[in-house]
């Protein structure tokens, strides 16, 4: 019986379940590396320094959720890897021991790693949709999603909460089936051009960098969330404030 490798239920994946979604992976591991040289080949926004990446968690899901995905998958196949930044409004994965996910609803991370993606919810955080309604990826961690507000996706991996100091990125498997390619809006598509599985934005006309579109919430799942920028590591942070208050003085950092 096939299971999945990000199903609870896959033997790798013990101890996991309905609040413990993230599993770290090993610096040592292979998809470490692959995932760690895909988002830095992706950072292609020349006026941003390449940030640091800190951790990668693999996300886990019950089976029942993966199964629509892998019928899904079963027919158009082509599947890929791609971005997606969001909301957070939580600590989430700041450091290896937060690794439940909040329950806050305004927390789009937590809700993503926890139901995964709805169409429904397209245009929550900006009304501008280049291809329409559907669900928004990028091969380009720092690519500019929405060139006509001048807003690049690394901008849209948002902390809300204040404290937090590094950033967040998903990535997605997505079934990019046939795309149909295009390099000029189309804000009325609900789904892509008949016999096409998805819309594949390429750069030119109306793009800065290339974009993915799908259409339909089977065709996507996160699988992992990758840490990133040069924030003060925790333990330093903790001491820096520890001798501020008991010197009541500036500490140089």
């Amino acid at each position: 019986m096939f299971i999945d490798e990000f199903s609870f239920d896959h033997p790798n994946n013990q101890g996991s379940g309905k609040w413990n979604r993230l599993v770290p992976l090993a610096q040592s591991e292979p998809a470490f590396s692959l995932l760690e040289k895909q988002f830095l080949k992706g950072w292609k926004h020349p006026k941003k320094t390449k940030p640091q990446v800190r951790a990668i968690f693999k996300i886990l899901s019950s089976e029942a959720s993966l199964k629509p995905y892998h019928q899904y998958r079963s027919n158009p196949a082509n599947e890929q890897l791609l971005f997606h930044g969001t909301n957070r409004c939580c600590m989430l994965a700041e450091d290896g021991t937060r690794i439940r996910l909040c329950s806050l609803s305004e927390c789009f991370l937590c809700g993503v790693i926890r139901n995964s993606f709805d169409i429904r919810k397209c245009g929550t955080k900006n009304k501008f949709r280049r291809f329409g309604t559907g669900i928004y990826t990028t091969s380009c961690s720092s690519s500019k999603l929405y060139s006509i507000f001048d807003v690049e996706a690394d901008d849209y991996a948002l902390n809300i909460e204040r404290s937090s100091r590094l950033r967040v990125l998903l990535v997605n498997r997505v079934v990019v089936g046939k795309p149909y390619k295009r390099r000029q809006n189309a804000v009325n598509l609900t789904e892509p051009p008949c016999g096409h599985h998805s819309v594949l934005g390429e750069p030119g006309v109306d793009l800065n960098y290339e974009e993915t579109v799908v259409y339909d919430n089977d065709a996507i799942r996160p699988a992992y969330l990758i840490v990133y920028g040069d924030g003060v590591p925790e333990l330093h942070s903790k001491m820096h404030s520890l001798l501020m208050a008991l010197f009541k003085t500036p500490v140089a950092s």
